[in-house]
């Protein structure tokens, strides 16, 4: 049974691994796809990784630009006609010491994470308010809770995605539109192997042994796939979880205990 059939939903940042991972799971659920990334050909190969062209939407935004995210949502509107589901998972972590962290760095991160998701759920909400239907599902991470010394920037304005998401989920609640956020935990590919390079680089170790002490300190001895938590981005934007809202959701495998 395909649990979103006929939903318009688009996944901001879908052209990264944990978006594109989420696309595919929408696509197989019936979902009318649009993938909104900051590289439109990253946009454009996952909606062909969906089967979604002809039906779906690739489009370029850079949600660090409120008026990139606020077009988008526009040309979503014209296209299609409604939104149902918004996913923010742009996003951008950049490793630093606490005693070197810069203006310039700090600001780069929140514009992505904390302002960029922001005003893409104010775009989105205007269209879900009005039709009186909506999910909105953002995406955090351990950082916002925990004390993670090189990931400052990256954490705090997670914490502030949690914040926006409790806010903004009280405040439509009576529109029927929900929001909650995905916490996952370690993954594999994509910016966390990047991080490990980084993080290598500063404690003057190989990214490999960085890696398999990351994964050695996690309680299930894994990391999660991103597939895995594309399941939890189904289940919050499906029927079954219309009670759900100003939730995040662990999805950690025990790495943060809540």
């Amino acid at each position: 049974m395909a649990t979103l059939k006929d939903q318009k939903a688009v996944v901001v940042g879908g052209g990264g691994f944990l978006g594109r991972a989420i696309c595919k799971a929408y696509a197989r659920e019936g979902a009318t796809l649009i993938v909104g990334d900051i590289s439109h050909e990253a946009a454009v190969e996952t909606l062909r990784s969906t089967a979604g062209e002809g039906h779906g939407l690739a489009l370029r935004v850079d949600v660090s630009d409120p008026g990139s995210s606020q077009e988008m949502i526009d040309t979503i509107v014209n296209r299609f006609g409604r939104l149902d589901i918004l996913v923010n998972c742009a996003a951008l972590c950049l490793v630093d010491e606490l005693t070197k962290v810069t203006p310039e760095r700090w600001d780069k991160v929140f514009a992505v994470n904390a302002r960029g998701a922001f005003f893409c759920m104010q775009a989105a909400a205007r269209v879900m308010i009005r039709q009186k239907f909506g999910r909105i599902i953002n995406i955090s991470t351990p950082a916002s809770h925990g004390g993670f010394p090189y990931f400052a920037s990256y954490g705090a304005s997670k914490a502030s995605v949690d914040s926006m998401t409790r806010a903004a989920a009280i405040a439509w609640a009576t529109h029927g539109v929900t929001v909650n956020c995905i916490v996952p935990g370690r993954m594999t590919g994509g910016m966390v192997d990047t991080l490990a390079d980084d993080l290598a680089k500063l404690n003057g170790k190989s990214p490999e042994n960085v890696r398999v002490e990351q994964t050695a300190s996690l309680p299930m001895q894994r990391r999660v796939e991103p597939e895995e938590v594309a399941e939890a981005a189904v289940w919050l934007a499906s029927t079954a979880a219309a009670y759900v809202t100003a939730e995040r959701l662990n999805f950690t495998g025990g790495q943060e205990l809540s």
